[in-house]
């Protein structure tokens, strides 16, 4: 009998551990397996799953980059084509799938859904576990976050997001190189990665007073860009290549204001696609709003992770409108998920009635995106 019970309380824990997000993600899964079947689309056809940025990062996979001039399309001479705008962390690390003779969009789901899966084993596990209930609401929160669909989805979403939290669980418990690996990780992801060297080194400084985690931290998250630089170089022959490739697609620069109205004005019209963005903008700025005065009420100014949830929010929700009217916020807003972090100290039975908002919000995103009207 001893045997048996002997493995009784690393069986819980391993239960403990690993329920929470399993559940978690099963649940978003199955959510957005019954959008989808309400709109006429299968969630088990990776294709369900692909928009058009999957494809650039699919090429990216399977070709590499590419950057040639827009004449060849038919554009201007002077403006630049191709696909090097995309960061390449994910369509790297799709390439062992392909090698294995995975089609694509089957890779690009498998580690998308792999990373969604791991994102919440690590936010559980290294922030939220010690909180129980309120912790697991948290975790589901997390699950349906605005954007939820594309961590999902083939993009980047989900890797990015695994990156920024396991950021978040290294500064909790003081694991500097972790922390700054995970950062420049999120740098190779998206362009707007490299925004965490600033948290991360505000962070590290802030919880031990001294330079050197600070650096760790802060610098190893930005050498993730210069490595996207290097390597552009090195195979386009043009460090540059990703701003000469995106900078034809700003619609305008430092019209912050404009770009946000625009995205929220139409939630008092009738276009319900538009309505239902405008509702995921209005939700994610009101989280922001009320994690912000939580952290200032409940008096937690003075802890890392707070301090660092806070900042990591404010950057990520506030620099993509730089990119002014036109700006695709409903895929931007995913990386605002820290700011989650800012309401642990808000009872239950508040937390409830906003994550039951945010079920009904990425159902409704969730539509949109199945039936393509988001790309």
């Amino acid at each position: 009998m001893s045997t048996p019970r002997r493995w009784i309380r690393p069986g819980l824990r391993l239960a403990a551990a690993l329920l929470p997000p399993v559940l978690v993600f099963a649940g978003v899964r199955w959510l957005f397996a019954i959008v989808a079947a309400q709109v006429g689309y299968d969630t088990g056809n990776p294709f369900t799953w692909r928009r058009w940025d999957s494809g650039h990062y699919l090429d990216i996979a399977s070709r590499g980059w590419e950057l040639f001039s827009c004449a060849r399309l038919g554009g201007r001479p002077r403006d630049a084509c191709g696909n090097s705008a995309w960061f390449p962390l994910y369509p790297w690390l799709l390439r062992p799938l392909l090698a294995l003779g995975l089609r694509r969009e089957t890779a690009g789901v498998w580690m998308s859904g792999t990373a969604a899966l791991a994102m919440l084993g690590v936010l559980w596990n290294g922030l939220l576990r010690e909180r129980r209930l309120k912790g697991f609401v948290l975790l589901a929160m997390a699950g349906v976050f605005p954007g939820a669909v594309y961590a999902h989805a083939i993009f980047p979403t989900s890797l990015a997001l695994l990156c920024i939290v396991l950021a978040g669980a290294a500064l909790a418990r003081g694991r500097w190189v972790l922390m700054g690996l995970s950062g420049g990780a999120l740098a190779m992801t998206y362009v707007t990665g490299v925004l965490l060297a600033v948290p991360n080194t505000v962070a590290a400084w802030w919880r031990t007073r001294s330079l050197r985690p600070a650096v760790v931290a802060g610098g190893l998250s930005a050498a993730g860009f210069f490595v996207v630089l290097l390597a552009q170089q090195l195979i386009l022959g043009r460090w540059d290549a990703w701003y000469r490739t995106y900078q034809k697609g700003l619609p305008a620069v430092a019209r912050p204001l404009e770009a946000f109205l625009a995205v929220v004005e139409p939630v008092f019209t009738d276009d319900l696609p538009r309505r239902t963005i405008a509702l995921q903008a209005l939700t994610v700025i009101g989280l922001l709003v009320l994690g912000l005065i939580t952290a200032v009420v409940t008096r937690h100014r003075r802890n890392p992770v707070r301090l660092w949830a806070a900042l990591s929010a404010l950057l990520f929700w506030a620099f993509p409108l730089f990119a002014g009217r036109g700006v695709s916020l409903y895929r931007a807003d995913a990386l605002v998920l820290p700011v989650l972090l800012l309401l642990v100290e808000l009872p239950v039975w508040v937390l409830i009635p906003l994550l039951i908002w945010l079920v009904r919000v990425a159902a409704a995103m969730g539509q949109l995106f199945f039936r393509g009207y988001l790309v």
